[in-house]
């Protein structure tokens, strides 16, 4: 069974302990982080670091077995995702936990290079934010949701989750891939509220109908980053549910 090498916890704190200009947003799939971080870092002027875009390309050239045993697990499989939905729940809960650390030491490397002066806004990437309450103050974080519904309609009608569905038909049993998919995707949602109301991190319901703007609104005041823009700009008043549709739409 994977375990969390506190090692790499200890060497991450140190590196956000001063760093009050950090914010992360968290959330499972189909929150809403990356639209909300986009609208943010809009009106803002805040950088974004976008954790998947790491996880899944900067990172690799940096991934070691001796520090990163349970990610170069995973990238060694002979196809990672049939890898991944293979565990039981338990085993897949511990490895995106051990992950999750492993992510946080990279990060942790990236944030040490970058001014102190500089504020950066962390787009999702992991899945157990009790981990990064552990190097960061619950109060720079917030978790955005939304219901079990929309989320499975997400993975299984828009055209952004097209390339994911692709590949799960690819697998041998595919059915049974799908619904390990979808068991495991509600796992990792579930299990993200439930550690970030235990950790005192603010977490908001994302509705179908909420504007970008109003939400963004919502994540600014917990964060501390001020309300939207006076500049006289017309706010963005596109509900999620049609924003989501058009992307669904190619647009």
């Amino acid at each position: 069974m994977f375990q969390v090498d506190q090692a790499l916890i200890a060497k991450a704190r140190p590196v956000f302990a001063n760093r009050h200009n950090i914010y992360w947003i968290l959330g499972g799939a189909g929150a809403g982080k990356s639209t909300i971080c986009r609208a943010l870092a809009e009106r803002a002027g805040i950088v974004v670091y976008d954790m998947d875009a790491h996880i899944y390309g900067a990172y690799f050239p940096r991934y070691t077995a001796q520090r990163h045993p349970a990610t170069t697990a995973w990238l060694s499989a002979e196809n990672p995702l049939a890898w991944a939905l293979e565990l039981s729940r338990d085993a897949f809960d511990a490895f995106n936990r051990a992950a999750t650390a492993e992510y946080l030491d990279l990060l942790a490397d990236d944030l040490a290079a970058w001014p102190a002066a500089h504020a950066i806004l962390i787009d999702g990437g992991i899945t157990h934010p009790s981990l990064a309450a552990q190097v960061l103050a619950p109060r720079q974080m917030v978790c955005l949701t939304t219901s079990d519904e929309e989320r499975v309609q997400l993975w299984t009608t828009a055209d952004e989750r097209a390339e994911m569905r692709s590949w799960i038909r690819a697998l041998p049993q595919p059915e049974r891939m799908w619904r390990q998919f979808l068991a495991h995707d509600a796992t990792i949602s579930a299990v993200m509220v439930h550690e970030c109301r235990a950790d005192d991190i603010v977490v908001l319901e994302r509705h179908p109908h909420d504007s970008v703007d109003a939400l963004a609104d919502r994540v600014a005041q917990y964060l501390g980053l001020g309300s939207r823009s006076t500049d006289g700009r017309r706010r963005v008043e596109i509900p999620f549910d049609v924003l989501f549709a058009s992307k669904s739409d190619g647009e």
